[in-house]
């Protein structure tokens, strides 16, 4: 890696969160799946929390016209970071709704967080961090935190093949979206954070409906590849584990572990 270039640093990050949350029903026909409660506060405040601890201080919510809730928790900012909204008016996939940042990201490159992935660490600097410091520090076009998850597993991805070989943080030279097992390039799944310069717009732009029928981020990432550009990963270590709150049995279980947390605060 080579030292961090200044026009490489990353203060904007783009969450979408206008996903309808039809597996969490009924709980999400109210409310908005990241303003559950998961322990004390609701999901995304402590996706929030993440992205300003990480040096993030402009965000940009993808929200749809049923989720106003979320600009109503969160208003204009909190102290000196600021908050924009947006309005994804069909989902159809999360390029699409990265697409709707292009505006708010001009010429600059920034970030994207899923708004209903947690990951849980106990390392000192976060693994969005590490995704930040890996931009900066690289030439990567894209860089993608991605979890080891066990082949039998591999099929509910997004897969990434690595370049030269696994390490904290390694070049890809491919991805494949939901693959078989058998053919799955590695056992690295997509894990909810990403950086991206500016250039990924005009992938999306190229990117046809894939997995679902819907706009595939991996796509994109895909043709970025394609044209010869660098993209990087940052691997969670295994003290670390990205937990989606998109089913009640992964909600369940993040929000165990935060009880457990909170009752055991020295852990």
């Amino acid at each position: 890696m080579t030292a961090p270039h200044d026009n490489r640093l990353i203060t904007k990050a783009v969450i979408p969160a206008a996903g309808k949350g039809t597996r969490l029903l009924p709980l999400t026909k109210a409310v908005p799946k990241e303003l559950i409660p998961l322990g004390t506060k609701p999901v995304l405040e402590h996706i929030v929390e993440e992205v300003i601890e990480a040096g993030i201080s402009e965000v940009l919510f993808v929200i749809s016209e049923q989720k106003t809730a979320i600009r109503t928790h969160f208003g204009d900012g909190i102290g000196s970071v600021r908050f924009e909204y947006t309005f994804q008016t069909e989902q159809k996939g999360l390029a699409d709704a990265i697409s709707y940042a292009q505006d708010f990201v001009g010429c600059d490159p920034f970030a994207v967080v899923l708004g209903d992935s947690i990951i849980d660490t106990n390392q000192k600097i976060l693994p969005f961090s590490r995704v930040l410091n890996t931009f900066a520090e690289t030439d990567a076009a894209g860089v993608i935190v991605v979890q080891k998850t066990p082949r039998d597993e591999v099929s509910r991805y997004g897969i990434v093949k690595p370049k030269d070989g696994i390490a904290p943080s390694f070049p890809i030279d491919g991805l494949v979206e939901k693959p078989d097992p058998a053919d799955a390039p590695s056992e690295y799944a997509i894990a909810g954070r990403y950086a991206f310069d500016p250039t990924i717009f005009d992938y999306i732009r190229r990117t046809t409906p894939g997995a679902n029928g819907e706009l595939q981020i991996t796509d994109s990432v895909g043709l970025m590849l394609d044209d010869g550009a660098e993209v990087w990963c940052v691997a969670l270590q295994d003290n670390e584990i990205r937990r989606d709150i998109g089913t009640f049995e992964s909600y369940f279980e993040a929000l165990q572990i935060e009880i457990n947390k909170n009752s055991n605060p020295q852990q």
